[in-house]
C-alpha cells in the first residue's frame, strides 16, 4: 500500500511539471521533510515520501503522500488538505479550508481495502465464469447431440418468444413451490438437489436452441454451420447479460426462455408418443 501511495504522489508530481501554466514558482515539490516558515507564503505544497510541517501560509493545495502532515498554531492554508498514507497534525489556532481529505494506510484500512478489493476481484471471477458457461455449455451440446439440435431448432423455427417466456414463467413458478415443499422435509432435500441439477440441464438444453435461434438472425451466421450460429448466438446473451443495470433482467428472461423450450419440447414429445 506503501508503494501505491509512493506511485500516485509521483504520478500527481509528473503531472505538475508537465503543465508549467497551472503551476507557480511558489509552488514546492519535495521528496523529503519539508518546513514551511511562519514568514513565507507559497501557493501549492507537495510532498512525497516525507513529512511536512506547515508554519506559514499555503494559499492553494497541500498534498502529503506517504508522509504526515502537522500544521502549527501559525499557519494558515486555503486551498485542499490531502494525506494519504500519514496522519494529520493540527495544533490549536491554525486555520484550515474547508475541504479536508485523510487517508491513513493502517491495519484496519488495509483489510477493508483488501476485503472490498477481494469482494470485487471475485464477483469479476464469477461473473466472467458465467460469461464462459452460457457461451460453452451450448456450444458443446450443439456439438454432441447435433441431430437433437437440429431437430429442435426445425420444429420451433417459428415458435414466438413470447410463447416460450410464458410457458417458462409458468414452470417456474410450479418448481418454486414444489421446491419449497421438499424443503420442508429432510428426505426432500436430495430430491431438491437432484431437481435442481435436472433443471440446470433443461435450461442449457433449452439456451442451445435460443442461442441457435439468436445466432440465425446473424448476417455473418448466414449458411454457416449450426454450431457456429450457437456459438454466435451464446456469445451475444453473453455480452448481454454483462451490461450493468439490465443484465440480471436479460439473464432471467433468458433463463424462462429457455425453460420453456425445453417444456414445450417435452409436450411436443408426449403428444408425438
Amino acid at each position: 500500500m506503501r508503494c501505491a501511495a509512493r506511485v500516485l504522489g509521483i504520478f500527481l508530481l509528473f503531472f505538475m511539471l508537465l503543465i508549467p501554466e497551472t503551476t507557480s514558482a511558489a509552488t514546492i515539490f519535495e521528496h523529503q521533510h519539508m518546513v514551511v516558515p511562519a514568514d513565507q507564503t507559497v501557493d501549492d505544497v507537495y510532498v512525497v515520501g516525507g513529512d511536512a510541517e506547515i508554519h506559514g501560509h499555503v494559499t492553494g493545495v497541500v498534498m502529503v503522500v506517504n508522509g504526515d502532515l502537522r500544521v502549527e498554531s501559525t499557519a494558515q492554508i486555503d486551498g485542499l488538505i490531502v494525506v494519504v498514507g500519514g496522519k494529520l497534525d493540527q495544533a490549536p489556532g491554525s486555520a484550515l479550508g474547508d475541504d479536508v481529505y485523510t487517508f491513513s494506510l493502517d491495519g484496519q484500512t488495509k483489510n477493508s481495502l483488501l476485503i472490498g478489493g477481494g469482494l470485487v476481484v471475485g464477483l469479476w471471477v464469477v461473473q466472467l465464469g458465467a460469461a464462459l458457461l452460457l457461451v460453452l455449455i451450448p456450444l458443446l451440446i450443439s456439438l454432441i447431440a447435433k441431430k437433437k439440435t437440429e431437430t429442435y431448432t426445425a420444429r420451433f423455427s417459428t415458435t414466438p418468444w413470447s410463447r416460450w417466456l410464458y410457458m417458462g414463467f409458468l414452470s417456474s413458478v410450479a418448481l418454486t413451490a414444489i421446491s419449497a415443499l421438499l424443503l420442508v422435509t429432510i428426505i426432500g432435500i436430495p430430491i431438491l438437489i437432484v431437481l435442481m441439477v435436472l433443471l440446470a440441464i433443461t435450461v442449457f438444453a433449452g439456451l442451445t436452441i435460443v442461442s441457435h435461434r439468436i445466432g440465425e438472425q446473424v448476417r455473418a451466421a448466414e449458411h454457416k454451420p449450426d454450431w457456429l450460429k450457437v456459438m454466435m448466438g451464446s456469445i451475444l446473451i453473453a455480452a448481454f447479460t454483462n451490461v450493468p443495470f439490465i443484465g440480471w433482467i436479460v439473464l432471467l428472461m433468458v433463463i424462462l426462455i429457455s425453460l420453456g423450450v425445453c417444456v414445450e419440447g417435452l409436450a411436443s414429445s408426449r403428444k408425438r408418443a
